[in-house]
């Protein structure tokens, strides 16, 4: 998050804007995120949530047709995040950062599978953040050529009906709004998962 902290600060402080403005940019791209829990999640109108917790699979036929719907960019979904926000210094004054736009990369077993973006203006506090979101969702590319590997995996685990909470990954990479117009972050942080998985869907 250098790159991006430094880019920001820069045009802040090239602007005249408040020491403060500055500050709190730089406290969130130095923060740590960890996603607490994900609920309402929703493929296509598909409770995953209550699949999970009855450890039921999907048939083939409906394997099928997620496969179809990434394939041809007809596949959404939507969920209420819990993000944990945790800055390394510590104020007594209130911070917030406002992202305009956040991509995301979902990674199964280390190979990139789906990715999307959020095209929702969120607000960030230092603590827990409930932020519902909806986003499509797309394959993977590996070079100019879709990763089909990385979504071969959820699939199989899918149709294992097993936790795959453990085997994937969450990659966030936010533009972030300043003073003078908004900067993307130039790589993806990981966001860290709970250290009970069993409380992701609590």
């Amino acid at each position: 998050m250098n790159k991006l902290w430094n880019t920001a600060l820069l045009l802040v402080l090239l602007a005249g804007f408040s020491c403060k403005q500055a500050q709190d940019i730089k406290a969130f791209t130095e923060a740590r995120y960890s996603l607490q829990n994900v609920r309402d999640v929703k493929l296509n109108g598909m409770d995953i949530e209550q699949r999970i917790q009855e450890r039921r699979g999907f048939s083939n036929e409906e394997r099928d047709s997620l496969l179809a719907a990434v394939t041809s960019h007809t596949l959404e979904v939507s969920a209420t995040l819990a993000l944990h926000v945790t800055l390394q210094e510590k104020s007594e004054e209130e911070r917030n950062l406002t992202i305009t736009r956040m991509k995301w990369l979902l990674e199964v077993d280390g190979e990139d599978a789906l990715t999307g973006t959020i095209d929702e203006t969120m607000v960030l506090q230092e603590g827990m953040n409930s932020l519902p979101i909806a986003t499509p969702v797309g394959l993977a590319n590996d070079g100019n050529l879709p990763n089909y590997t990385g979504l071969s995996r959820l699939i199989t685990l899918l149709g294992k009906k097993v936790d795959i909470r453990q085997h994937v990954t969450l990659k966030i990479k936010p533009t972030i709004k300043t003073p003078v117009g908004n900067v993307e972050s130039p790589a993806y942080i990981t966001v860290s998962k709970p250290t009970g998985i069993v409380a992701f869907f609590r």
